[in-house]
């Protein structure tokens, strides 16, 4: 029966590759099924992936995108600071800070792109 569920599931993601048409995974859904006593094919209902949410419609990923902005940015300010004072050279501290803040909303934007 495992066998059948598995060669199912490969046609399940031919299908939804596109190599295969509905039409064509319906019959070789049915030839397998066909198989197995007692199984019985139900129609297949329309699959649709459900719209994916937007930043704006959720509100808790965009909530804690921004909070962790408003983290590194203190974070950024603290370390400019410390980093500033160990080394001496506030412009190179800086410089420092700021690539890590950028890699920083980066990651956090790429997080609101889902």
């Amino acid at each position: 029966m495992s066998a059948i569920l598995q060669e199912i599931r490969q046609l399940e993601a031919a299908r939804d590759r596109g190599d295969i048409s509905p039409e064509d995974f319906t019959k070789a859904k049915s030839r397998l099924l066909s198989t197995v006593e007692d199984a019985t094919v139900l129609p297949q209902a329309n699959r649709h992936p459900p719209p994916r949410a937007t930043a704006r419609q959720s509100g808790t990923t965009a909530s804690t995108a921004w909070g962790m902005l408003l983290l590194a940015l203190c974070a950024a300010a603290v370390m400019t600071v410390l980093v500033g004072q160990l080394v001496g050279d506030i412009t190179i501290a800086f410089t420092l800070v700021v690539t890590v803040f950028a890699a920083i909303v980066v990651a956090a934007f790429r997080r609101l792109e889902g």
